[in-house]
């Protein structure tokens, strides 16, 4: 006990040393400070830059009187402090203040200015108060696909998706931004913030007559001189030695370049700071990097032409009229990795491939016609957008600029939370029961912890492409206090009862910290497993309802995957407790004498499977057979006789039981065979060693990762499951409908639907299942033959009726 004790104690005394206390001021701050109705907060990528919309709105903020008594505060990275003053301070603007990100003076300016401007995103940490107003300006019209649309990151869109769900205002240049934002981060139905369709801060710079010459006698460049920038995406594909790819191709390029520039001619370069850090400038003659003294779109307006490949500074650039010279020398490379809204081939830009055909177009005149790009991407910026926005927001005059509505549907939003979506029966229940809903009903979107699905991407996929998402970004933010409680009761010295009494504060402010204002008529813990999301879910004030997919008491004993104070406190606390089959209810007893239990049968993808059988049989990469596929294909095709289970590689599914149990009946005849097919789990290599240790080793087929294990269950002769415990036991049904006699151990979840189908049950024990594969030997057990078309559809009404 006492052991036990200390561990405990030096867990918690990492824990601590963890904590972020200047965050911990945040709660404290939000809880116990008034919101300053005269301070306003910009910042821009983290504090990492001082340049862009952020750089312009302080600029009208600092010379417009109507501002003279508002604090105005900007934040930055401490290394970079000086950057936004050096670049004001040839206009003699300091009358400002710098907060460090992550500093204590930052998270008190966070939690208390009224306006906040931000052109990425606030740090997953940010609760937006009542009474703040958010303006979320974005950085660019996108070329490259954002959201649920990027190839790359669809799963990680979570905290861009808070912030603009957080946002009261979000700042469009042209429709096609706030048509694919909208669209592709999930906006409609949950998002209360205005778009506004409006010209860019930034770009207000491009119609000031005077910067061109401040720009150009500042740097003594003369009106002779053909001054280029160079502005590419940055790409970051790592190789060793901390090097890049990018770096590479840009060093060849710029060396080569310089030796053909002349001295008429200057290129002035804006990469990466990381790809940028690694080039010595001292070795060209006609290159420089980007100067810091102006901001980059100052600079910007002093030049003559801009080289760029995929970046949304060709958007902003056009309205200076000048040459834009598209550098995509890796364009399929590139592009296929990240995807694009519009094909780079259709805009008005040469596309040049290699340095050769960028000197010539570097050197020729434009020759090609931009305006009905300009119109359709610029046509709202002016010398005034700044001014218009900052009245708009902080003034709050009406009619400056176009405002709209995002769409909403009236429909009830309903939320549900599918855990890791591993290749098990609960990730195919919830992709079951979506695909069979009448989705036009509700709005339903699926909640899960981004770092938590990294393995099972390919889940996901499925997912998303049925309904939308909403991704749970960043942890709770607690007051020190609460961090104790929780620690405490992570640590078990507290019931979970107890912590979520302490913490009724912090769990509101978490769901307003996730979710923001969104209306959920229903949030759903479809999992039923992770006592965090269990704990968050239960705080829901809309109905809230917990599924039970699994017997929790064997879970526990032979697991201790579950904490019992977690389930006794969901299950007394979510208005509904779903059982998966009504076998559950002793289980769910076990934790709570609960008057909520309601069954609601997993939806069964009978055309799926059916369908999927009749593939050929496909081999994934990862599949792994311990006798090889060759062999494999013949004993399928054999007539001999086939035993079958297919569950992970667990110790519930009782796999090691029926290899004792399949070498009994291998004993009595050599022309038996048994497949175990498993996707996941701890006891892969036992199981296989197990299996190696038998007589009849060369008739155990163990197969791990196989996506479609249809086409192999197709074609044996008989179904057993083994289980010491389970759910439901979907592959029960599955294998019925393609026709194969089953037999199920005597456990809670598969009992009733065996019973009421005229399944055959066994004794739950290796005899038991020994017997019942001699009885499928002898053709003593039938084919079920459900209708499942019947059974899903009282499934469908099951869930409904959950929802009623």
């Amino acid at each position: 006990m006492i052991k036990k004790l200390k561990k405990k104690y030096k867990k918690l005394r990492k824990c601590f040393k963890k904590l972020s206390f200047n965050k911990m001021k945040y709660r404290k701050y939000i809880k116990d400070l008034p919101i300053n109705e005269k301070s306003i907060l910009l910042e821009s990528q983290h504090g990492r830059t001082s340049n862009g919309n952020m750089y312009y709105i302080l600029k009208e903020l600092l010379t417009n009187p109507s501002y003279k008594d508002y604090d105005i505060y900007f934040t930055v990275k401490e290394c970079n402090k000086n950057n936004i003053f050096k670049a004001l301070e040839k206009y003699n603007l300091d009358n400002f203040k710098t907060v460090s990100i992550y500093s204590k003076e930052y998270y008190k300016v966070v939690a208390t200015s009224k306006y906040l401007f931000n052109d990425t995103t606030f740090l997953p940490f940010f609760i937006k108060r009542n009474g703040q107003v958010y303006t979320n300006t974005w950085h660019g019209t996108p070329l490259k696909c954002l959201g649920k649309n990027s190839n790359a990151d669809a799963h990680l869109l979570g905290n861009v998706q808070r912030n603009f769900i957080l946002s009261d205002y979000l700042l469009y240049p042209n429709k096609f931004t706030m048509d694919h934002i909208i669209n592709d981060y999930m906006l409609e139905n949950i998002c209360n913030s205005r778009p506004i369709l409006g010209g860019y801060p930034r770009n207000s710079v491009f119609f000031n007559d005077d910067i061109r010459s401040q720009v150009r006698e500042y740097y003594e460049i003369n009106d002779d001189i053909q001054v280029i920038a160079y502005m590419p995406t940055y790409r970051n594909h790592s190789v060793p030695q901390g090097k890049t790819i990018e770096n590479t191709y840009v060093l060849y390029h710029l060396l080569e370049l310089d030796k053909r520039l002349t001295d008429k001619q200057i290129m002035y370069v804006n990469i990466h700071p990381l790809a940028s850090s690694r080039i010595d400038y001292k070795m060209f003659k006609h290159i420089k990097p980007m100067p810091k003294y102006f901001e980059t779109y100052e600079f910007l307006a002093a030049t003559d032409c801009l080289i760029t490949d995929y970046s949304s500074v060709m958007f902003d650039y056009a309205l200076t009229k000048n040459k834009i010279i598209l550098f995509t020398y890796d364009e399929e490379e590139y592009l296929n990795s990240r995807g694009t809204y519009l094909d780079i081939n259709t805009l008005p830009f040469p596309l040049v491939k290699d340095v050769d055909e960028l000197l010539n177009e570097i050197i020729t005149d434009k020759s090609y016609n931009d305006s009905e790009f300009i119109n359709n991407y610029c046509s709202y910026d002016s010398k005034y957008s700044c001014k218009n926005l900052c009245d708009t927001v902080i003034l709050n005059k009406k009619n400056i600029m176009p405002t709209f509505e995002i769409p909403k549907n009236n429909k009830e939003n309903v939320l549900i939370y599918v855990g890791n979506m591993a290749k098990n029966g609960i990730t195919t229940s919830i992709k079951n029961l979506l695909l069979n809903l009448d989705l036009d009903k509700k709005n339903y979107y699926i909640n899960y912890i981004p770092r938590k699905i990294k393995r099972n991407l390919s889940q996901f996929e499925d997912l998303k492409s049925i309904v939308n998402y909403i991704p749970i970004q960043g942890k709770m933010v607690l007051t020190l206090k609460e961090e104790i409680i929780y620690h405490l009761y992570n640590n078990k010295f507290i019931s979970a009862s107890t912590m979520a009494k302490h913490l009724d504060t912090a769990y509101d402010l978490e769901l307003k910290r996730s979710f923001g204002d969104i209306n959920f008529s229903h949030a759903i813990q479809f999992c039923g497993y992770e006592a965090s999301p269990i704990m968050k879910y239960s705080k829901f004030k809309c109905n809230n309802i917990i599924y039970v997919h699994n017997n929790m008491v064997e879970e526990i004993r032979t697991k201790n995957n579950q904490r019992k104070d977690v389930l006794s406190y969901a299950y007394n606390t979510y208005d509904k407790v779903a059982m998966v089959t009504v076998d559950m209810s002793e289980s769910v007893n076990h934790f709570c004498e609960t008057s909520n239990k309601l069954v609601a049968n997993n939806i069964i993808d009978y055309n799926r499977v059916i369908t999927m059988s009749m593939d050929e049989l496909f081999i994934d990469n990862n599949t792994i057979i311990n006798t090889g596929l060759e062999k494999m294909k013949t004993i399928l095709n054999s007539n001999s006789k086939k035993f079958i289970t297919i569950g992970r590689f667990s110790q519930e599914k009782g796999h090691l039981r029926l290899i004792d149990a399949f070498e009994k009946v291998w004993l009595e005849d050599n022309d038996t065979y048994l497949f175990i097919i498993g996707g996941y789990g701890k006891l892969y290599n036992s199981t296989l060693e197990y299996a190696k240790s038998k007589i009849c080793s060369e008739n155990i087929i163990i197969i791990k990762s196989m996506s479609n294990p249809y086409t192999v269950l197709k074609k044996c002769n008989y179904f057993v499951l083994s289980s010491y415990y389970e759910g439901f036991g979907l592959v029960i049904a599955e294998a019925d409908m393609l026709g194969l006699p089953v037999i199920s151990t005597d456990i809670d979840g598969p009992r009733q639907f065996m019973l009421k189908n005229n399944g055959a049950l066994v004794e739950n024990s290796t005899n038991g299942i020994y017997t019942g594969m001699i009885d499928l030997l002898n053709n003593k057990v039938k084919c079920m033959n459900v209708d499942y078309k019947k059974y899903n559809e009282n499934a469908v009404k099951q869930f409904e009726n959950l929802l009623a």
